[in-house]
């Protein structure tokens, strides 16, 4: 070993004594024997250096996954006389002895049963000698097999899959009964001098008990020998995690039963188990020993009701009462543990309430069941609250745990509703009463827990006698939240108790709403008042003008120099700019006056626009403008927005807000002028003009092309797959009243296309790569939305280019390899069928249907990526069937024959399979197609060698 090479592993090493390292590790590492060396050096103790047994310790390691399976009957020999060497034990730190561990393992997975039979008896052997470190090593091997071999969540092949369960059955049937006794003698001879090695004993055990045979483990003299333990502070969370992995063991439903009831009945006898704290032998302080004895009792109940299912698949009627009550009798545990002050004892208790709640469902509940589930919910609502000293304004780990732990509360609460839903709105009534009749006096906690049970409860109270409260004006931001979120949940009420409307709106406009002092509250609130207004819009309309000017302070831009924090942000002034929309179509003024209502919350950000847009040109500091096109970009998201409360252009005409969204349009389309920041103001633009196709109708037409013309202006991949949207549904709004402009337009915006499509990038780039198939599928909806909407002229105008934009599609159709888009090509490609293949309409298509589309209906389905069982895929021989009905419909008998004595025979198809295939393409829709297609093209796989045109 050269020492000095090895200077790089030292904490104050220079970078060229750590690259010179680096260099010496890879140079052992590829070397045949610098394993040896390595072992060697390893093995001498002359160093002993954590970091440098690691660098020894890492290149045997390599040696073994790489080279060891293929070694030479010599250094198979010699690596395993180092491995014994090392399993007789010498002192060593913990990360070491796990690294050693390891390798072992792995060498373990190559070797036995076939070159290593006597592994167990040669490992077992040098244990014998009882060296503390030894015993460790053993232990921590059997545990890295474990992880090789058994753990469900390492993902295997179907190799590995054989090799581990030939690994398993030999053990099984050679030496886990030795094993087991060695666990036993383990156990008992260090639990009071070395009480880690029976901890760490006690984990392989639970983590074997999974595939060895049960009554090795599940007997009177292990199961007594953990009972003991379980009084031991420091041997008890072993103990327990032990048992729990006993009782986890799959087994037939009646042992089972018996192994989980015994076992009770022993915890409870030695007052681990008891629902009175005073009685058991343990301090409740100790959490740690909460929590394994919680998830103990949740294996069990978990066990029991898996018990109780698989006897009444059976019909079991003798065991499925003693089942049942078994699970009831524990019950108790579950309302103890669920309801314990420390959060993950409770979480953990959560998968049996989850499957005892299961077995309620489709039977009628007795007043017993009721019972249960009324002590079951009072125990979640009790959890549900948060702690006293919860930080709302932090989002620390304990706080995140406690907000998923909610969720998983909730669960209960759903399945409780479900199962008794009188019962849950009873409870939960009884909180209501209980918390908000002395809100003066009752804790945050306790508030915020009925407005949360009341919020959960959703639409089903039908109790219209609600009172009024002063909880409006509480301190606590997060109950705030709670409110509101529970006025918009109940928004129905407001819609058949309309006097509250106008009290509630006061609140959202207030101190304790829209203009709350801290920023989360305002900005939820500007969410859930936006959907208030839409929820009661109908019964708003006297006070909606009033709402308005109430607003209006609200809805003025910020100034760009700096964030004032008493200003909203982009998004909630969204959400307002939405709900004044909503007000002024809402409110009872006449049309002409909605539209001058419309055209004041409009102008301020029409004016403001083109001041901005000329200062973007002055600036030259990135950062400036990515201020100023932020702004812009809320302008015209604002404008927008307030568009939204039109659903079509005839509601614009009739509340007399035509001419106020077609004015700002040539301010607005000025943005697609200015090339700094470009992308980001495009897309804005794009945002409004979408909104515009609905609002504005037949008015929108004139500024169609200038728009388009700016939008396709340098125009790269991310703007194009973003302007393509835009210009379906153009075509989708407009169909033949637009043709003219977009047979201008559609060999520009193919060639734009084809352009980006064209930009070389590395096919490892697997972000490149998905941008490069979004354009082409966006370029293949374009296609489709000029195909469907009848417009196919378009694509004929450019008849020089028609049979490049026909060979993208077949192209398409055939290698794509998403299949939603190859049944996006096949649709257009039969559309334009059904238009063009009909005699003197396209000159030269019908050829060409013949040459190209037609084998493409074959090419696709008989590629080896084109998977038949897939569902996907079934869909596109739908397709496919369509398109050669298409043909044949189009073309009548030629089709038929074409196909019966051209085409098919080049493909190698037998007459019988044709003629088969002639009479159902003739007879059947091609829904009913898709099968005969998939059992049809899995046979022709093996007989036909159609020539691919994936890449003509």
């Amino acid at each position: 070993m050269e020492v000095a090479l090895l200077k790089g592993l030292s904490e104050d090493s220079s970078s060229l004594e750590r690259a010179r390292t680096l260099q010496y590790f890879e140079q052992l590492n590829s070397s045949v024997d610098g394993w040896k060396i390595c072992a060697a050096y390893f093995n001498s103790d002359k160093d002993s250096s954590e970091h440098v047994q690691f660098f020894c310790l890492r290149v045997v390691e390599g040696h073994v996954r790489n080279r060891y399976s293929c070694s030479s009957d010599d250094s198979i020999l010699s690596l395993r006389a180092v491995l014994l060497l090392w399993m007789q034990g010498k002192t060593q730190r913990k990360l070491v002895l796990k690294k050693m561990a390891q390798i072992i393992g792995l060498a373990f997975v190559i070797d036995y049963p076939q070159r290593w039979p006597m592994f167990f008896s040669d490992v077992l052997q040098c244990v014998g000698n009882g060296v503390k470190e030894s015993v460790e090593l053993y232990l921590r091997v059997l545990m890295a097999i474990d992880e090789e071999v058994v753990d469900r969540q390492k993902v295997h092949t179907c190799a590995e899959n054989a090799r581990n369960t030939l690994i398993k059955d030999t053990m099984r049937d050679q030496c886990v009964p030795n094993l087991v006794e060695s666990w036993y003698q383990i156990m008992e001879s260090y639990k009071e001098t070395f009480p880690e090695l029976t901890n760490l004993c006690m984990e392989v055990v639970g983590a074997y008990i999974s595939w060895i045979d049960i009554s090795l483990i599940a007997n009177d003299k292990f199961i007594q020998c953990l009972m003991s333990y379980l009084s031991v502070p420091i041997l008890r969370e072993s103990a327990a995690e032990c048992l729990r992995g006993i009782i986890n063991k799959g087994m037939d439903p009646i042992p089972k039963l018996e192994l989980v009831e015994g076992l009770a009945k022993q915890l409870e006898s030695a007052k681990i188990l008891s629902t009175v704290s005073d009685e058991v032998p343990w301090k409740d302080t100790d959490e740690d020993f909460r929590l394994r004895l919680s998830a103990l009792v949740c294996g069990m109940g978990c066990a029991l009701v898996n018990s109780w299912s698989k006897l009444v698949k059976r019909a079991d009627t003798v065991n499925i009462p003693l089942s049942r009550n078994a699970i009831d009798e524990k019950l108790p545990y579950l309302y103890k543990y669920l309801n314990d002050t420390d959060d993950g004892v409770s979480e953990a208790m959560v998968p049996f309430a989850v499957q005892y709640l299961s077995i309620l469902k489709g039977s009628n509940l007795s007043d017993t069941d009721r019972g249960n589930l009324q002590a079951l919910l009072q125990v979640v609502i009790n959890k549900y609250k948060y702690d006293e000293d919860h930080n709302f304004l932090s989002q620390a780990k304990d706080e995140v745990m406690f907000l998923d732990f909610r969720k998983e509360l909730k669960v209960l609460i759903d399945n409780i509703a479900i199962l008794d839903a009188s019962l849950l709105l009873q409870t939960f009534q009884s909180v209501l009463s209980t918390f908000l009749s002395n809100l003066e006096v009752t804790s945050f906690v306790d508030v915020e827990v009925a407005l949360r049970m009341m919020y959960l409860a959703g639409e089903a109270v039908t109790d219209k006698r609600f009172g009024t409260c002063t909880i409006v004006g509480s301190p606590w931001h997060q109950m705030m939240i709670t409110f509101y979120e529970n006025v918009v949940r109940y928004e129905k009420f407001f819609t058949l108790e309309t006097q509250y409307i106008l009290h509630v709106m006061g609140v959202f406009l207030g101190e304790q709403g829209l203009r709350h002092e801290n920023c989360s509250v305002r900005s939820r609130v500007c969410y859930l008042f936006v959907r208030f207004v839409k929820g009661v819009k109908n019964h708003m309309g006297a006070i909606a003008k009033d709402v308005l000017l109430t607003l209006q302070d609200l809805l003025i831009l910020p100034p760009i120099s700096g964030v004032n924090k008493g200003y909203l942000s982009g998004n909630d002034m969204m959400f307002l700019y939405e709900a004044a929309g909503i007000l002024v179509v809402a409110s009872l003024s006449p049309p002409e006056e909605k539209g001058a209502l419309m055209t004041q919350l409009l102008n301020p950000l029409v004016q403001k626009f083109p001041i901005y847009l000329n200062e973007l040109s002055t600036k030259q500091k990135a950062s400036e403008q990515e201020v100023l096109v932020h702004v812009l970009c809320n302008i015209l998201s604002f404008a927008s927005r307030a568009s939204k409360v039109f659903t079509n252009h005839q509601m614009a005409i009739q509340n007399g807000c035509l001419g106020c969204f077609s004015e700002p349009l040539p301010v607005f389309l000025k943005g697609l002028e200015v090339r700094v920041q470009c992308s980001q103001l495009q897309a804005g633009v794009r945002q409004y003009l979408h909104r515009m196709i609905i609002c504005l109708g037949d008015e929108l037409l004139k500024y169609v092309p200038v728009a388009v013309s700016l939008l396709l202006t340098d125009c790269k991949s991310q703007e194009i797959q973003e302007f393509i949207p835009l210009i379906n549904q153009l075509i989708t709004k407009y169909k033949e009243r637009i043709s003219p402009f977009l047979q201008n337009v559609f060999m520009p915006v193919v060639q734009t296309i084809v352009t980006c499509l064209s930009t070389p990038f590395d096919p490892n780039d697997m972000e490149a790569l998905r941008d490069h198939q979004s354009l082409q599928k966006c370029y293949f909806l374009f296609l489709n939305s000029l195909a469907t909407n009848n417009v196919t002229e378009v694509i004929a105008k450019g008849a020089n280019d028609l049979e490049e934009v026909l060979g993208t599609l077949v192209q398409g159709a055939i290698a794509f390899p998403d299949p939603m888009v190859q049944k996006l090509c096949f649709g257009v490609l039969r559309r334009l069928i059904e238009v063009w293949a009909r005699e003197g309409v396209m000159p030269g298509f019908v050829e060409y249907m013949y040459k190209n589309i037609l084998p493409a209906c074959f090419h696709a389905p008989l590629k080896p990526t084109f998977n038949l069982d897939d569902g996907n895929t079934f869909i596109v021989l739908g397709e496919i069937a369509g398109v050669l009905k298409a043909i044949i419909n189009t073309r009548g008998g030629e089709g038929v024959l074409y196909l019966q004595n051209t085409y098919l025979p080049c493909i190698e198809m037998t007459p019988p399979l044709i003629e088969d295939f002639i009479r159902h393409i003739s007879e059947l829709e091609p829904r009913y197609l898709r099968q005969y297609f998939k059992d049809l093209f899995g046979q022709l796989r093996t007989i036909c060698h159609p020539q691919d045109q994936s890449e003509t």
